[in-house]
Parts: C-alpha cells; structure tokens; sequence
C-alpha cells in the first residue's frame, strides 16, 4: 500500500470524529430568551439558518441577564450533538462599554444605567433614579449633594433633630440651624 493510500484511508476514518469535534463549539446570535424557569433557557440562530430551542443558559452565580435579540453567544454541544446545546457566554456588542482601564470592571444595560468600579473610584449612573431599599444606609465619608434634597423623615445632626417648621439650612456656610 502506497502512502498517499494510508494517508487517504486515515483521513477518511477520521472525517466523523472531525466533524463532530468541530460541531462542538458554536457562535450563535440570540433570538428569543424564555425566563421563567430555573435555567434560563434561549432561542438560538447558530451558523447561518440552523435554529436551535430550547438551549439552557449557564450563568455565573450572583449575576443574571436578560439579553436582548441580537446579542451573541458561545454554544457548546456536547460530544457535537447538536441537539442539546449550553450556552456559557452572551455579549452585545451594541452595548458594551468600552475604554475601561486594566483591571476596571462594569455592569452595565442598553439603556445607559451602569455601574464602573474605576481605578479611583466608583461611578454610578442612572438614566431615571437610583433606588437604595435598604433598612439602615450608613455613609462613612464626607458627602457632596449638588442639587436639590429633600427628606421624608426626621433629620438629625449631632444628635439633634432638625424641628420641619424652624429647621432650614444656612446659605452662608452650609450648616444647619434651627436644631431643637
């Protein structure tokens, strides 16, 4: 037997093995994302018209998304089967921030609310409100407001509670007055 004859029949031995090795690993783009259940599970377009549902979602525990229609991910397919498939990465690349610094870090939406843990410090940002539910706020540091503040509830400094018909706060130097 000639070497280009071993050469063929290796090759055609292996070309299943082959295939399914490279029918393990997939890009797809999102189309539809069902929530409801303990996995997240996804509507995928994986290569060009090869649509995949229900495909589970692995997500890191703490975090969760709900990413939009478009959005990309990384499928895997198990010994290439690709009738059950685990998505284990999903970005959107219409949306990421960019330009962050080595070792920053961010989360971040379509909308435009994010939240930058900076080299310095931390930035957040709402597009409407940001929302603190929380039984007790503590701020240990010392605090700008610039805008407006408004308070629902008593107000104390040093202590003392600032009286809501005498209590007003002093243009001159920012401090308090009207403390009973």
């Amino acid at each position: 037997m000639r070497v280009a004859d071993i050469r063929a029949l290796i090759t055609r031995a292996l070309a299943p093995l082959k295939h399914r090795l490279q029918l393990m690993v997939g890009r797809a783009v999102i189309q539809t994302v069902n929530d409801a259940g303990s996995l997240q599970t996804l509507q995928l377009t994986v290569l060009k018209d090869d649509l995949r549902e229900p495909v589970e979602r692995l997500q890191n525990y703490g975090l969760t998304s709900h990413p939009k229609k478009g959005a990309e991910c990384v499928v895997l397919f198990h010994g290439g089967n690709r009738d059950h498939g685990l998505v284990i990465a999903v970005d959107d690349t219409r949306y990421r921030l960019k330009a962050l610094k080595p070792g920053e870090v961010a989360l971040y939406d379509d909308l435009g609310n994010r939240v930058v843990l900076e080299r310095e410090r931390m930035h957040v940002s709402a597009v409407k409100k940001l929302v603190i539910d929380a039984p007790a706020t503590e701020v240990n540091s010392n605090m700008t407001v610039n805008g407006d503040t408004h308070f629902n509830g008593s107000v104390q400094a040093n202590g003392k509670t600032i009286d809501d018909t005498h209590g007003h706060i002093d243009d001159s130097g920012g401090q308090i007055q009207g403390v009973t």
